[in-house]
C-alpha cells in the first residue's frame, strides 16, 4: 500500500511538472511570435482604433491594413498579458516592421499621434476633464485649473469677463481631433476656436437686441441645454424660460440644482432646492452668474429664437415634454406624466 502511494504521488507530481513546462513553453512561443515583425518593410501606416472597438475588431483591422500576419496571436498574446481591456482609442502611426507585441504596447500606453475626443453637449468643465483623465489625455484637475479666462485672455469673445471667470459655457461641444503631443491649454483653445467658429457674428448681435450681453446668452442657453435634453420641445422649452424672466419669475431649474449638487441623474431633493447658493434658481429670481454647462448649438439657437407660447411650466418625460400655462395645469400634468 506505501508503494502505491508512493507511485500516486510521484504520478501527480510528474503531471504538475510536466503541466507546467508545457504551459511555460507555450507562454515562451507566444512571446516568442508575438516578437516577430511581420514584415521587414520600413513603411509607416496611420492606424485608428474607435471608441468602442474591440480586440478582435482591432486585430482584424490590423490585419487588413498588412500590420498583422496572424491575427489569432495578437489576440493571444493581449490576453495571456492582460492588456486587451487596456487597449485605447485614438489614431496611431504604426509600421510594418513592428511585431504584435510593439503594436500592442504602444495601444496601452496610448502613443497617438492623433486622438479623437468627442464632448456632448451639456457637459460641464469637472465632466471634460474626467474624460480627458479617462482617455489618458490630460489631467482632470489640471484642466479645471487651466480653463479660466485669464489663462486665455487674448481670446475676443472673453474680453468681457474677469480673468478668475470659469470658462464654462464657452468650451464648445463637439469632435475634436487634437495630437500626442497637445497641452492642455492646447486643448482647451481648441474648444474656445470651435465656439468662435459656431457661434456667429449674428447670433451675437442677436442676443444683444434681445438684451443679453455674451455671458447671459451662453448661460441661458446651458439651462435650455440640460433641460431639454433628448427633447423635441427645445424652442418650447425656451419660450417657458423667457416668459419667466419677461414676468420676473424665478426659472426653477433643476439643472442649476444639480450644477450645485453634481448629481445630473437625479431629481433634486426638495432640501436641494433650498440651498443657499447664488446658482439657486428656485430660491433667486434671475439667471445665475454663470453657465451651468457647455450648450450646442441647437440649444443656443432655441435660446435665441423661442417658440411664441404663453406657457410658463413644464415637465418632461422621455425625450418629450408637457407644456402648461398655470400651475394647476402644470399640476395635472405631473399627475398625468410623472407620477
Amino acid at each position: 500500500m506505501k508503494l502505491n502511494k508512493n507511485i500516486f504521488i510521484v504520478s501527480i507530481i510528474v503531471i504538475i511538472v510536466i503541466t507546467y513546462s508545457l504551459f511555460a513553453w507555450s507562454r515562451s512561443s507566444l512571446i516568442k511570435k508575438a516578437s516577430i515583425p511581420y514584415s521587414g518593410e520600413d513603411k509607416s501606416i496611420s492606424f485608428e482604433i474607435k471608441l468602442g472597438d474591440n480586440l478582435s475588431v482591432v486585430s482584424s483591422n490590423l490585419e487588413k491594413e498588412g500590420l498583422l500576419k496572424n491575427a489569432s496571436i495578437f489576440n493571444n498574446y493581449a490576453k495571456k498579458t492582460k492588456v486587451d481591456k487596456r487597449i485605447k482609442a485614438g489614431v496611431y502611426t504604426l509600421n510594418t516592421n513592428m511585431s504584435p507585441k510593439q503594436i500592442l504596447d504602444i495601444f496601452v500606453s496610448g502613443q497617438q499621434s492623433e486622438i479623437w475626443i468627442t464632448i456632448p453637449e451639456g457637459w460641464r468643465i469637472d465632466q471634460i476633464g474626467n474624460y480627458l483623465e479617462n482617455q489618458g489625455i490630460a489631467g482632470s484637475k489640471e484642466f479645471e485649473e487651466r480653463a479660466k479666462v485669464k489663462n486665455f485672455a487674448s481670446t475676443p469673445f472673453l474680453s468681457g469677463l474677469s480673468g478668475n471667470t470659469s470658462l464654462e459655457g464657452y468650451l464648445f461641444p463637439d469632435t475634436y481631433r487634437i495630437f500626442s503631443e497637445s497641452t492642455v491649454d492646447d486643448i482647451i483653445q481648441v474648444m474656445l476656436n470651435g465656439f468662435a467658429n459656431k457661434v456667429t457674428k449674428d447670433m451675437m448681435e442677436k442676443a444683444n437686441k434681445m438684451g443679453f450681453t455674451l455671458h447671459q446668452f451662453v448661460t441661458l442657453a446651458s439651462i435650455i441645454e440640460k433641460e431639454s435634453a433628448h427633447s423635441e420641445d427645445i424652442r418650447k422649452i425656451s419660450s417657458v424660460y423667457h416668459n419667466r424672466l419677461n414676468q420676473d419669475m424665478p426659472f426653477q431649474s433643476d439643472a442649476t440644482i444639480t450644477y450645485i449638487t453634481r448629481r445630473p441623474d437625479a431629481r433634486p431633493t426638495f432640501d436641494e432646492t433650498r440651498v443657499d447658493s447664488p446658482y439657486n434658481t428656485y430660491l433667486n429670481k434671475g439667471l445665475p452668474p454663470g453657465p451651468v454647462g457647455n450648450p450646442g448649438l441647437a440649444a443656443m439657437e432655441a435660446t435665441l429664437n423661442p417658440e411664441k407660447t404663453d406657457y410658463l411650466f413644464f415637465v418632461s418625460k422621455g425625450n418629450r415634454a408637457y407644456f402648461a400655462k398655470t400651475y394647476e395645469e402644470h399640476l395635472e400634468n405631473i399627475e398625468k406624466y410623472l407620477d
